[in-house]
């Protein structure tokens, strides 16, 4: 971690809101460390301590976080920053004046790395091109293995392989205005907050790097997007068809017979309260009381209402069983990219498959969309493996309001789906088409 042959690691943790989950136990990230190094130094509050020097090759780990607990109800004791449970006052800022103390860390050390725990994205413009800040590790919510998990990282024990489940904008204003809804205030059971927010997803599709992707954003980091301790390079994929590429899906196979049921109807004291059946209030039985039963039991059957039919109604194109007409689920494409470890130590790699839609396609579709990914084995340095990625029906359709069905946009002009292959949405590197071509070298599409 250092030139120094015994480095100080200085730790300066932001104080946490923790969950509502009982671990079996804890290992937290500073009794790792210190399990890991002799030269430790640990200081926990959510300011920069005053007077404090930097000796020649310290470190400086500083822990921040952003928590979230859905604007649940919340005495006035666990209000954080006046953020009710919700990420509302501080947005897509670290929580605890987390910014703050990375900037005065930085101030002082000439290495500083850090680790963020948190729900979901937060802006890092106040510090991330300090010169100081020279690694950041987001490790979201760790549970119980907070620290060997850290620590296996931190020490090149292990190259890390995660990629980011979300883009991290520049600024909270980049993305969408449905993520700044808010509950207002309001007296509920006694606590101060408001009627369920409404959302009426204005945004559609475009959420994320799809929103991003739409209005020529460039985000700080890309969905996606993850380091490691070593490189790697993708090769020209290969592509294999497999069912056929069709509008609408092939007709779902008839149902069969109706199942028939004895109609006889049984006796009330079947439904009735059991005797031994001791009754604790607000809990639900599914018994009726005697009189209740035996009047229903005994009632004549009133038929079918006035204006039911018998007759069952064609069965809809995209029924079936779960998820629908099983049709949806045919493998259309079967694409596998060489991935090649050209670093200088062992790794994991993730291949993710993008789907841009024909050119003259008519429906509203985002630039590019995530339709599968994959992740290699621990591959050795020069090591290739070959992932496979696939793709259905479904990945390809989009629903169809008047049809009531899954439409596959296919081109009446010629025009090709393309299927991009890379580590993140904003650096990938080759491409197939639909007819059956792949490339690398091509211009991506964002």
């Amino acid at each position: 971690m250092s030139a120094v042959s015994n480095p100080r690691l200085i730790f300066y943790a932001n104080t946490e809101q923790l969950g509502t989950v009982n671990f079996p136990f804890i290992d937290a990230p500073i009794d790792a460390i210190k399990r890991k190094a002799s030269n430790v130094v640990y200081s926990s509050s959510n300011t920069f301590p005053s007077g404090k020097t930097a000796a020649a090759g310290d470190i400086a780990i500083v822990f921040i976080n952003s928590d979230s607990g859905e604007e649940i109800f919340l005495p006035s004791s666990e209000i954080v920053q006046n953020n009710w449970g919700d990420r509302s006052q501080d947005g897509l800022y670290a929580w605890n004046g987390g910014d703050s103390l990375v900037e005065a860390a930085a101030a002082v050390y000439s290495t500083v790395i850090v680790v963020v725990h948190t729900v979901g994205p937060i802006t890092l413009e106040n510090w991330i091109d300090l010169p100081s800040v020279k690694a950041v590790v987001f490790a979201h919510l760790p549970g119980q293995e907070a620290g060997d998990s850290l620590t296996d990282v931190l020490f090149g024990d292990y190259s890390p392989s995660g990629h980011l489940p979300y883009s991290i904008p520049v600024a909270e204003d980049d993305y969408a205005p449905s993520v700044s809804l808010s509950m207002a205030e309001s007296a509920i059971l006694g606590f101060d907050i408001g009627p369920q927010v409404q959302d009426t997803y204005s945004e559609g599709l475009y959420i994320d790097y799809r929103y991003l992707n739409k209005n020529g954003t460039a985000p700080r980091y890309a969905f996606g997007h993850g380091l490691s301790y070593t490189n790697f390079t993708f090769g020209t994929p290969t592509i294999k068809s497999g069912a056929s590429l069709t509008p609408t899906p092939p007709a779902r196979a008839p149902k069969g017979a109706t199942p028939t049921y004895d109609t006889t109807i049984p006796p009330y004291s079947e439904v009735t309260w059991p005797a031994t059946l001791n009754y604790i209030d607000r809990y639900l039985y599914p018994y009726l009381s005697a009189d209740v039963a035996a009047t229903i039991t005994s009632a004549a059957d009133p038929g079918f209402p006035t204006g039911y039919s018998s007759t069952p109604q064609p069965d809809p194109p995209a029924g079936g069983d779960q998820g629908g007409n099983p049709a949806l689920w045919d493998i259309l494409f079967n694409i596998t990219v060489p991935v090649t470890n050209t670093g200088k130590v062992a790794g994991k790699e993730v291949a993710m498959l993008f789907v841009q839609y024909p050119s003259d396609n008519p429906w509203d579709t985002p630039i590019i969309q995530l339709r599968d990914f994959g992740k290699t084995d621990t591959l050795a340095v020069g090591q290739t493996e070959n992932v496979l990625l696939q793709l259905t029906r479904k990945d390809l359709s989009i629903w169809d309001v008047v049809q009531q069905n899954w439409i596959i946009p296919v081109s009446t002009s010629g025009k090709l789906f393309t299927f991009w292959v890379g580590d993140s949405s904003a650096n990938l590197t080759v491409a197939c088409t639909s007819d059956s071509k792949c490339a690398t070298g091509l211009t991506p599409p964002v």
